[in-house]
């Protein structure tokens, strides 16, 4: 199997390598003949660089044909190996595209349901260019707060793919601005990493390098790609934006060796070290960043007042990760604009490249992770404190019952994958239900208490006034032992139980037998009840009765349990960073019940996971004076009728829920409340949430329809555009769209417009369309034209007025547009496109709404047309 691997990774190979052939050979013949221009648009094939301006010369030529004899070569290899692997393996024979494409024809499809199988166990927890017993990953946090589940899957993440690969993980703090660093963070983050599991042979410090880092630092200036700057903060930052020079950047060697020696001496505090790297590339984080700054107070808790210059973490992370030996830099998807200044700095200071290998940052749902907000909430007392069951925290999530491996199957789950996304908590609870509660080998002990506030004592005729039995801790794993337990002529059910109940039903007491109610005594119009008697039916049919938990009157029932259940500190699914915290702050999150637990509750130790029958399951949280009890969510659990927050909303007025006691014919659930759905169930109803669902008649949800205030349509500039390598209609162009990076769009302007006509131009580009690819080159999205209404052959790319400026969101008046606009469904995107048009003034809109900037209307020369 792994011979056949390869093979197949060979042909692919293969197959690229034949593709890039045919390119280079067109390009080849295209500059011999001279027929077109190029631009000046930088492009790269076949694994080297063209620049052309103008009229191609003899050396474009040769560097082509040095390029398709380096491919040449490279697909020889590629032959030779797929040969030995297929003589070695017995691989398919692989005689040529067509043969291949034959081959995979006959190939019989793996049935639907395999399909899906193959994808769910397929190991996406990988590497790229991973030697096994040679991977060096690390983990760098900064000691400036608590740990929280998303740092949780930062270090594990590093952690477990080191020891996957037989490699090691270099735990190091990240201590370059003294005025973060804490010494008790430290250690919290040291105890966190020891609870989830990480072994941390040795701590290092990113200081433990300053004097190599001024070393490296001075050898940039000698060289002339670094240079001392006094502009002031803001100005920089402007500059920066703007992609203009600072007035020192071209300063002599000498000039800035002077500046720096100052700096180091903190006689220059007013001055940073930046790179040389560029005034005005479209990635701004290449523009000319700061390596190094200033810092005269609080002393360096590690070093003390010895330095008074610190690297920022851009220039410090790089080298110290070459210097310690990392193969591969695991970093979140965040800094994917940051990437080519890390490697800028290897190259720059001749340090070996460690592989960057990005991941997707760790959203939950209903959750906040800034530290600010957090902060607050212990401050005004909403919490506990930063091990508050509610708080996302690492202490936070294992009090509330998340055991170390749920969490590290759900990182592995998630695999490599970039894509940036909220995830169910729900997943998350699944996941530790099947590892706390498996089928087998359960090591979670059941129990029963009854709630002490709402207990009803039943009187059952025909029983014995008391008798000790044994039974198991659980039914499906007996090594669990058992546990003794009492039956008595009264015996203690939950109120919530039997204010369901009729008064001549007929019940099943758990583990016990039938009983049929005689009398109820109910009060205030049936809301309590507070007694009851029964007689004792051994012959009853318990298939289609209500099954009761239940404790015996016993002097020995007597262990007092607290039940701690909580919700969600927020109420909005997914956070806008614009969003007052207090408006979507849950102040009543946290409900306790005091209950009391059978005799074998007294061996509970804090840490253990049990189930108590029929209210869920829970982890010990302490054992003083009583017992402390967190609920665990399980994923699935729906509204419980025995909680705290079920059983306050009857006493309140509302309906009893009705589904967790009952049998065969116990009336239908009421409508759930969200936070306590299913997993499935979440999923179906987020998709109603998403599109803003609005009810209709008789239960049904129609779903809001897609308008203007779905369009996320920003002005850009394009700053670079050639032609398509394979499409001769197709533009492909670089535009600001005022993010950190262009946007690569490819448009079929190239019929219409000269390249030279739209570069630097201003255009309205639809910004929410699905990246897609074009003729091999993925666009992320359209730029907008107009055309008139049954033509084709006539294109107007939409004006828009000066002053507008780059990135600027385009508004429809009459539509109020959400701050982050979700991407369009691409079912709904026709229809969602189709009122594009221009009116009588040329005017471009959405049915009657005109696109509107701050500097005015986008029009167009083209009236009463079409928008595309």
């Amino acid at each position: 199997l792994k011979l056949q691997f390869l093979y197949l990774i060979a042909r692919r190979r293969t197959a690229q390598i034949i593709r890039s052939l045919a390119v280079t050979r067109g390009v080849r013949r295209w500059i011999s003949s001279s027929r077109l221009l190029c631009s000046g648009v930088p492009t790269t094939m076949g694994g080297f660089d063209m620049n052309i301006h103008g009229k191609a010369k003899g050396a474009e030529i040769e560097q082509v044909r040095t390029g398709i004899a380096q491919l040449e070569k490279e697909l020889a290899a590629e032959k030779k190996r797929l040969t030995a692997l297929q003589a070695e393996g017995g691989a398919a024979p692989a005689a040529g595209k067509k043969d291949a494409k034959a081959a995979d024809a006959k190939k019989e499809k793996p049935a639907k349901g395999e399909a899906k199988k193959e994808k769910a166990t397929e190991d996406r927890f990988v590497l790229s260019n991973a030697q096994q017993g040679k991977v060096v990953t690390r983990f760098p946090p900064e000691a400036s707060g608590f740990m929280h589940i998303g740092h949780a899957k930062a270090a594990l993440t590093n952690f477990l793919l080191a020891q996957k690969y037989g490699g090691k993980m270099v735990f190091r703090f990240d201590d370059t601005n003294p005025k973060k660093e804490d010494a008790d963070f430290e250690k919290s983050i040291l105890g966190d990493c020891d609870r989830l599991g990480i072994k941390i042979d040795k701590v290092t410090y990113t200081s433990d390098r300053f004097e190599e880092y001024l070393l490296l630092a001075t050898k940039m200036i000698k060289e002339g790609t670094a240079y001392c700057d006094d502009t002031d903060k803001e100005t920089i930052q402007a500059q920066r934006m703007d992609g203009i020079a600072s007035k020192c950047r071209n300063q002599t060697v000498e000039e800035n060796m002077k500046v720096w020696e100052g700096m180091q001496k903190g006689e220059r505090a007013d001055c940073v070290l930046r790179a040389k790297m560029s005034v005005d590339d479209p990635n701004k984080c290449l523009r000319d960043p700061v390596l190094y700054r200033v810092v005269m107070e609080p002393p360096h808790p590690h070093t003390g007042d010895k330095y008074k210059v610190y690297p920022t973490y851009d220039f410090a992370c790089p080298v110290v990760d070459s210097l310690d030996g990392v193969t591969h830099a695991l970093r979140t998807s965040e800094y994917n604009d940051r990437n080519p200044q890390y490697n800028w700095i290897c190259d720059a200071l001749k340090l070996r490249r460690p592989g960057i290998e990005d991941f997707s940052r760790l959203n939950m749902e209903y959750t906040v992770m800034s530290k600010r907000k957090l902060t607050k909430f212990v401050e005004d007392g909403l919490v506990t404190g930063w091990d508050d069951p509610r708080f996302p925290t690492v202490k936070g999530v294992l009090r509330r019952g998340l055991c170390v491996e749920a969490l590290k199957q759900f990182i592995v789950g998630q695999g490599m994958s970039r894509a940036n996304n909220f995830q169910d908590w729900a997943q998350v609870w699944n996941i530790n239900r099947n590892v706390i509660d498996p089928n087998e080998g359960s090591k979670c002990k059941r129990f029963t208490c009854v709630n002490e506030n709402g207990k009803v004592p039943v009187t059952i005729s025909g029983v014995p006034d008391k008798e000790v039995g044994k039974k198991a801790y659980h039914k499906k794993n007996l090594d669990l032992g058992e546990k003794e337990f009492v039956r008595s002529k009264v015996v203690y059910v939950e109120e919530e139980d039997m204010v369901l109940v009729g008064d001549n039903e007929e019940v099943t007491l758990m583990d016990w037998g039938n009983i049929v109610f005689e009398s109820v005594t109910r009060t205030e119009g049936g809301k309590r009840v507070t007694a009851a008697k029964a007689k004792f039916n051994p012959t009853g049919d318990f298939k289609k009765t209500k099954k009761l938990s239940w404790i015996a009157n016993v002097a020995e029932n007597d262990v007092k349990v607290e039940l701690q259940e909580y919700e969600y500190l927020i109420t909005a699914l997914k956070i806008d960073p614009d969003t007052d915290i207090e408006s979507i702050t849950n102040r009543d999150s946290k409900g306790v019940i005091f209950g009391r637990g059978e005799k074998a509750c007294k061996d509970i130790k804090k840490g253990d996971y049990v189930q108590f029958e029929r209210r869920g399951y829970f982890i010990c949280d302490a054992v003083e004076p009583h017992l402390v009890m967190v609920q665990v969510p399980d994923g699935k659990t729906k509204v419980n009728h025995l909680s705290f927050y079920a059983t306050r909303a009857r006493l309140a007025g509302k309906a009893p829920v009705a589904t967790a006691a009952k049998g065969k014919d116990a009336p239908a659930s009421p409508k759930k409340d969200e936070r306590n759905m299913s997993l499935e169930e979440r999923r179906a109803k987020k998709k109603a949430v998403k599109e803003q669902s609005a009810g209709g008649k008789g239960g049904d949800k129609a779903k809001k329809e897609l308008d203007a205030s779905n369009l996320d349509v920003r002005v850009g500039k394009i700053i670079e555009i050639g032609n398509h390598p394979d499409a001769d209609s197709l533009f492909v162009e670089k535009i600001d769209c005022g993010e950190a990076a262009p946007r690569t769009v490819v448009s079929g302007l190239r019929n219409f417009y000269k390249a030279e006509d739209l570069n630097g131009k201003l255009v309205a580009v639809l910004c929410n369309l699905k990246p897609a690819p074009m003729r091999g080159v993925e666009s992320c999205g359209m730029v907008l034209c107009a055309s008139p209404v049954g033509e084709k052959t006539t294109v107007d790319v939409l004006t828009v007025p000066e002053g507008a400026k780059p990135g600027e969101r385009v508004t429809f008046p009459g539509f109020t547009a959400p701050e982050t606009i979700d991407e369009i469904p691409k079912k709904k995107k026709d229809a969602l496109i189709e009122p594009l048009n221009t009116d009588e003034k040329g005017q471009a809109r959405w049915k009657e709404a005109v696109f509107t900037t701050s500097a005015g209307p986008i029009t167009s020369t083209l009236k009463s047309g079409l928008v595309r």
